[in-house]
């Protein structure tokens, strides 16, 4: 027989020790705790689902949320906007009219102002052709009374 290796003596372990087959309770390179350890990853394995799940419902409750307080000020602001254009609508409007109402008391007033120059034209022509109708008529001497 070949040895392999150089070993000492050892002695063997006690009996309750060497319970099992042949006496050997692990042998090198045995994992006598895997199905513990199998057991507690998939306990880990659960939790960390469970807080992915968590997680992912709170980063949707939260998306959610943002959306609807985005929906909630577009609406504000468009009524807001719509609020303003319909103040900048009544108010241009207003200014319109004003200004209407201002050109129209101003062309009343230049027409009369022109029917007023075209009635004191009238009236400084007829006078002009009653001075020259009084400058070739010829009047009556009048004789003036001596006392």
């Amino acid at each position: 027989m070949k040895r392999t290796k150089e070993t000492f003596y050892k002695e063997h372990p006690q009996a309750p020790e060497r319970e099992g087959i042949s006496g050997c309770k692990d042998f090198d390179g045995e994992d006598l705790e895997y199905d513990a350890r199998n057991k507690y990853l998939k306990q880990q394995q659960k939790e960390w689902l469970k807080q992915q799940m968590l997680e992912k419902e709170s980063k949707k409750h939260a998306e959610k949320e943002e959306e609807n307080a985005y929906a909630t000020q577009t609406l504000e602001l468009n009524r807001m906007r719509g609020m303003l254009q319909d103040d900048f609508s009544t108010k241009k409007t207003e200014i319109k009219n004003s200004v209407k109402d201002e050109n129209l008391v101003l062309a009343q007033e230049k027409r009369e102002r022109e029917r007023l120059e075209r009635l004191n034209k009238i009236r400084e022509e007829q006078e002009e052709v009653r001075q020259l109708m009084e400058r070739g008529r010829k009047k009556p001497f009048s004789q003036t009374s001596q006392h």
